[in-house]
C-alpha cells in the first residue's frame, strides 16, 4: 500500500488555444491510496514519526549498556572481581532484560536487536542463540574484530567508516579473512531484477551491503536465522502474482526461523529478500545474507573441530553434516516430518527414522542436532538458500549457496555456489534471515 502513496502518473494534456496547440503536464493524485494528496503529507508525518521513535530507541539502548557497563565496573571494584560473570544480563544474571549478553568480548559484542529478544542457549564459542518473544531463533556469527589489522585501514577498530573507500576496504579484509570459502565470478554486486516487484535499486542494494559491512565491523558479528526459513503450511507451488505479472509477497505468509517448519521453498530470490525485511528484527535490519556473510557463517563453523575436523568438509564433501542423498542419517526427532514428494505433502517421521539407502528426502527444519554446527542448523543439505550475492553467468544473476537433499555432500558441499534466473522459484530452494 505504501507504494501507492506519491508514485502518481504524470500525464500529457493537449490543448488548443488562440489556433495554437499547447500542453499541460498534470499528476493524478487521485491515484494515492485514498484518493487525495494528503496522502503524501500523512505518510511523511508517519515515517518521521516512527524515524523517531527509532533513534529514541537506540539512545535509550546505547544508554542503558553504557549504565550496565559502568554498573559491571562498579560491582568488579567493589567486589575484586574481574570475571565476566552475569551483570550484563545474561542467564541467571540480576541484568535480565538488559540489552548485552554477558559473553561480549573486546573482539565480539553480541547484542538484543530490542527488548524482546532474549537468551536462550550457548556462548559465542559455540553459538550464542537469541530469540525474540515469538520463539524465532537467531545465532551470533562471530567476525573478529582483529582481522581489519590486514591492511592499513585501521587497527581495533579506532576508525569509523563514512566513505566508499572505507566500506570496500572493510569489504576487503572480510574477503581475504574468508578467502578459503570464495570463488571467482560471483561477488556482492547489484544487478536489475525486472521480473519481480520490490527488488532493490543499485543505491538501495549498495546502502543495504553498507549497513551490514559497518555493523559487523564495529560489533564483530551478525545474527543470523537458526534454521533455514520456515512456514506453517507448506508450499506446493509458485504464487503471488499481480496484474502485470511479476511476482510480489501479497498474500504470502512471513516467515519463521523455528525447529519443525516446513521449509520456505517455491519464491524467488527477490520474493525472498523481500519476506526476510519484513521479519520482526526489533530496532536492527533483516535481510537475505549477502554472500561474504555466508562466508562467514562457514568461517565461524570451522571452529567446530569435532563436526568440521578440516575445511574440505565445507568446500569439498559436507555429507556428514547435512540431509542430503547420500547421508544415511537416523533421526530420532519426534517432532520431525518428511516429504518424499519435492514437498507436496509431508509425514510424521518415525521414532526412530533410519534412512536405508541413498534417497531423496525432504525434512522439516532443524530434524536432527547431526545438521547443527555451532547451533546453526542445515548450511548444508536439506534446501539450498538464496543470497544478495550476484553471479556473472548471463541472465542466470541470483546466487544460491548450500547444499540439497536433492544431491550427495561431495557434489554440492555447504560452501558450493549455484545461480539461477529472478524469475525462478524452486521446490529444492530456500532461504535464511539474517538480522544486523
Amino acid at each position: 500500500m505504501i507504494k501507492t502513496i506519491g508514485n502518481t502518473p504524470l500525464i500529457k494534456i493537449k490543448y488548443e488555444y488562440e489556433g495554437k496547440t499547447n500542453y499541460i503536464y498534470t499528476k493524478l493524485e487521485s491515484y494515492n491510496l485514498t484518493g487525495s494528496i494528503k496522502d503524501r503529507a500523512a505518510y511523511y508525518i508517519i515515517t518521521k514519526a516512527k524515524e523517531a521513535q527509532r533513534k529514541s530507541a537506540e539512545a535509550s539502548q546505547n544508554d542503558l549498556i553504557g549504565m550496565n557497563e559502568l554498573a559491571q565496573q562498579l560491582e568488579e571494584q567493589i567486589n575484586g572481581s574481574t570475571g565476566s560473570g552475569s551483570g550484563n544480563g545474561g542467564a541467571g544474571g540480576s541484568g535480565a532484560g538488559t540489552k548485552v549478553p554477558a559473553e561480549a568480548t573486546a573482539e565480539t559484542a553480541p547484542y538484543f536487536p530490542d527488548n524482546t529478544f532474549t537468551k536462550k542457549e550457548g556462548t559465542i564459542d559455540t553459538g550464542l542463540v537469541i530469540k525474540d518473544a515469538n520463539g524465532n531463533e537467531y545465532v551470533w556469527v562471530v567476525v573478529p574484530k582483529s582481522l581489519y589489522n590486514n591492511t592499513a585501514y585501521n587497527s581495533n577498530n579506532a576508525k569509523k567508516p563514512s566513505s566508499s573507500t572505507d566500506y570496500a576496504n572493510i569489504e576487503y579484509c572480510l574477503q581475504q579473512y574468508t578467502e578459503t570459502y570464495r570463488r571467482y565470478g560471483w561477488s556482492d554486486t547489484h544487478e536489475a531484477d525486472t521480473d519481480n516487484v520490490g527488488w532493490l535499486t543499485s543505491g538501495e542494494y549498495t546502502e543495504l551491503k553498507n549497513s551490514m559491512l559497518k555493523s559487523v565491523y564495529e560489533n564483530g558479528g551478525f545474527y543470523v536465522g537458526r534454521y533455514e526459513a520456515g512456514i506453517i503450511e507448506n508450499r506446493t507451488s509458485k504464487s503471488a502474482t499481480n496484474s502485470d505479472g511479476k511476482y510480489t509477497i501479497e498474500g504470502m505468509s512471513i516467515p519463521v526461523s523455528k525447529a519443525d517448519a516446513y521449509p520456505y521453498t517455491y519464491v524467488t530470490r527477490t520474493q525472498a529478500q523481500n519476506l526476510a525485511n519484513n521479519v520482526n528484527s526489533g530496532t536492527k535490519t533483516s535481510s537475505l545474507m549477502f554472500g561474504v556473510q555466508w562466508d562467514l557463517v562457514l568461517a565461524f563453523m570451522r571452529k567446530d573441530t569435532a563436526k568440521i575436523t578440516s575445511t574440505s568438509v565445507l568446500t569439498e564433501n559436507s555429507t556428514t553434516i547435512g540431509n542430503y542423498n547420500d547421508n544415511l542419517w537416523t533421526i530420532k526427532n519426534a517432532k520431525a516430518q518428511y516429504s518424499s514428494n519435492s514437498g507436496s505433502t509431508f509425514n510424521a517421521c518415525p521414532n526412530p527414522f533410519k534412512k536405508e539407502s541413498n534417497s531423496s528426502i525432504l525434512l522439516t527444519t532443524g530434524a536432527d542436532s547431526s545438521f547443527s554446527v555451532q547451533n546453526i542448523y542445515d548450511i548444508a543439505g536439506n534446501v539450498s538458500e538464496w543470497t544478495l550475492e550476484w553471479t556473472s553467468s548471463t541472465g542466470y544473476s541470483c546466487t544460491f549457496r548450500g547444499g540439497s537433499y536433492i544431491y550427495n555432500g561431495s557434489n554440492i558441499p555447504a560452501a558450493y555456489r549455484n545461480y539461477d534466473a529472478p524469475l525462478n522459484a524452486r521446490f529444492y530452494v530456500g532461504f535464511r534471515l539474517s538480522l544486523w
